[in-house]
C-alpha cells in the first residue's frame, strides 16, 4: 500500500501556515534582479506602410500584390472604397464582403498562408477570430458604408498573420528584397444583379467605381540596446518564438445536403487549432446562409470523445456574451441584414476553443487551444441536419509554433 503525502496547501488539515517567500515581497532584502533583456515589443515600434492601391478595380478579374519588405509582418489591411453613385441598389446576402470571391496570401516559398477564402468568410475571421486586430465587428468600423440610396459601399478588412500581439507571436520575418509574401484576389461579380455577388440590382451600374488599397502593419527591427543613465540595456532582437506560422484553412462538407445526420470528419488537422467556424448554406441554387436547418443539437467529437453538446439557443447565448453581440439577425437574402454588433446568421464559431473566461481579449494565454496531429480525428457525429441543408463550410484557424514554450508563454 502506496502511502499518500499530506498536504501543507490552503485547506489542507492541520494549523501549520502554508510556507511565505518573500523573495517577491518589495520589503525583501534581496530583491529580484533586473531582466537581462528588454521584450522585443518594448524595444520595437509597430509600423504602417502602404504596398499598393488599386484604382479602376473591375469584376471578375485577379488581382495580385506583392508586400514591401520591412522588419516583421504583423498583418495586411485592405481598404475598399466605392464612390461612383450607382442609383438605388440591393446588395446580396454576404454583401459588401462577397466584393471578394475569393483571397490568399503566399508566403515567399509558395506555401499558402491563408488559402483561399471568399471574403465574407475573412468578414467572419474579423469579427469572431481572436488574433491581432481582429475580434472586431468590420462594420462597426466608422467608415463601413453599405448605402442602399446610392450602391455606395466602403469597409475595412484584416488579413490576419501575426497570432498574438503582446509579445509578437506569429509576425514573419520579412526583410528579404528577393523573397517577397503575395496576395492574390478575385473580385466578384460587381455588375450584375445576382444572389451571391456584390448586388441583387443595380440602377446605374455604369457609375460603379472600386479602388483598394492595401497596408500592412509590421514591427521595425529594435535598436541592439537602449542606453539610459544606468547603462546600456540589450533588447531581445525577434519576436517571442519567430518561425511561427498561423494559417487558416478552408474545407466544404456536402454530407449534410438534404439533411439527416451524416458523420462529418474535418480534414485540416496538424497544428494547434485556435479556432473553427461553420457556415451553413442552403441546398436553394442560391446557396444562402441558413440558420433555419442548422441541427438544434450540435455534437462535437475529438478522437471518438466527445466534447461538446450545443444546442442552438446555448450556442447562441455564448457566442452573443463572449463576443458582446446580440441575437435576431434577419434571415433576409439583402443585406446588411443586420445592425453592427450583431451575431450572423447560419454562423456558428466554435469559440470555446479560446475561451477559458467569459469576453474575449486580445492578450489569449491559449489555455483552450486544441492540439492535433495527422491522426487526430474532428468529427461532427449524432447531428441531424434539416433538410433544406446544402452544404457546411468550414473554416479553420491552424497555429504552428516553434515551441510549446512559446505558444503558452
Amino acid at each position: 500500500m502506496s502511502s499518500v503525502p499530506s498536504s501543507t496547501g490552503i485547506g489542507a488539515p492541520g494549523t501549520a501556515p502554508a510556507p511565505a517567500s518573500l523573495s517577491r515581497s518589495p520589503m525583501s532584502a534581496t530583491p529580484a534582479g533586473a531582466a537581462t533583456a528588454i521584450p522585443f515589443t518594448r524595444g520595437s515600434t509597430i509600423a504602417t506602410m502602404q504596398d499598393a492601391s488599386l484604382t479602376g478595380v473591375v469584376s471578375s478579374t485577379t488581382y495580385q500584390v506583392q508586400l514591401q519588405t520591412n522588419a516583421f509582418l504583423e498583418n495586411i489591411v485592405m481598404d475598399v472604397n466605392q464612390t461612383g453613385n450607382a442609383g438605388a441598389s440591393t446588395f446580396s446576402q454576404d454583401s459588401p464582403w462577397n466584393f471578394f470571391s475569393n483571397i490568399n496570401v503566399l508566403d515567399p516559398a509558395g506555401q499558402a498562408i491563408i488559402t483561399p477564402i471568399t471574403g465574407y468568410q475573412l468578414f467572419l475571421l474579423n469579427k469572431y477570430l481572436p488574433d491581432t486586430d481582429c475580434a472586431f465587428d468590420p462594420m462597426r468600423d466608422p467608415n463601413f458604408v453599405a448605402a442602399t440610396a446610392t450602391g455606395i459601399v466602403s469597409f475595412r478588412l484584416v488579413i490576419p498573420i501575426e497570432h498574438r500581439r503582446r509579445d509578437a507571436l506569429g509576425a514573419l520575418n520579412n526583410s528579404a528584397a528577393n523573397q517577397r509574401y503575395l496576395v492574390t484576389f478575385n473580385t466578384s461579380v460587381i455588375n450584375v444583379g445576382a444572389i451571391g455577388n456584390l448586388y441583387l440590382t443595380v440602377t446605374t451600374p455604369a457609375n460603379l467605381a472600386f479602388t483598394v488599397n492595401f497596408y500592412q502593419q509590421y514591427w521595425t527591427s529594435p535598436p541592439a540596446t537602449i542606453t539610459t543613465s544606468a547603462g546600456a540595456t540589450q533588447v531581445q532582437g525577434t519576436p517571442t518564438g519567430l518561425g511561427t506560422v498561423g494559417f487558416v484553412r478552408y474545407e466544404r462538407h456536402n454530407e449534410v445536403s438534404g439533411g439527416g445526420a451524416p458523420q462529418i470528419q474535418l480534414n485540416n488537422v496538424g497544428d494547434y487549432i485556435s479556432d473553427i467556424v461553420f457556415i451553413l448554406r442552403a441546398s436553394a441554387a442560391n446557396n444562402l446562409r441558413d440558420g433555419t436547418d442548422w441541427p438544434t443539437q450540435f455534437a462535437w467529437w475529438v478522437n471518438d470523445f466527445q466534447v461538446h453538446s450545443l444546442t442552438i439557443n446555448d450556442w447562441q447565448r455564448w457566442i452573443a456574451r463572449f463576443y458582446s453581440l446580440w441575437s435576431g439577425n434577419a434571415t433576409s437574402t439583402t443585406s446588411p441584414p443586420s445592425s453592427s454588433g450583431q451575431t450572423d446568421f447560419g454562423v456558428f464559431p466554435l469559440f470555446q476553443l479560446h475561451a477559458l473566461f467569459d469576453a474575449n481579449d486580445n492578450f489569449d494565454p491559449a489555455n483552450q487551444y486544441l492540439p492535433t496531429d495527422a491522426t487526430t480525428k474532428l468529427q461532427i457525429r449524432g447531428t441531424t441536419f434539416g433538410a433544406g441543408s446544402g452544404y457546411l463550410e468550414v473554416v479553420t484557424r491552424l497555429i504552428r509554433p516553434v515551441s510549446g514554450a512559446a505558444l503558452f508563454a
